[in-house]
């Protein structure tokens, strides 16, 4: 088997436990068909949104809004110290930033 490089413009990715659908960067969208060689796990779109952000893709994530609990939720997998009592965007932005995560816009 032939190993495909890591392409963020056209990968795809399964979010959570979701199996019937995937997201696909060059479609910037859920499809039910993807490459087998070209897919990664992650944990929700908060987080894919932060992994496609750095790559320079952002515009190819899911763009939310996403409420404030799906951020914090997102936050408190990546480092729950770092989140601590967060509660509002702006307490969960500072967060983001500590931790250099891209965080989405919010409702």
């Amino acid at each position: 088997m032939i190993e495909v490089p890591y392409n963020p413009r056209n990968w795809y990715w399964i979010l959570g436990a979701d199996e019937n659908r995937a997201w696909s960067s060059a479609a910037a969208a859920y499809v039910t068909e993807w490459d087998a060689d070209r897919v990664t796990r992650i944990a929700n779109e908060v987080e894919l949104y932060d992994a496609l952000a750095k790559s320079g893709f952002k515009t190819r994530a899911p763009q939310g809004p996403f409420d404030v609990e799906e951020v914090r939720a997102a936050l408190l997998n990546i480092d729950a110290a770092a989140t601590g009592d967060a509660q509002t965007y702006s307490e969960l932005a500072a967060a983001a930033e500590a931790i250099d995560f891209a965080l989405p816009r919010s409702t």
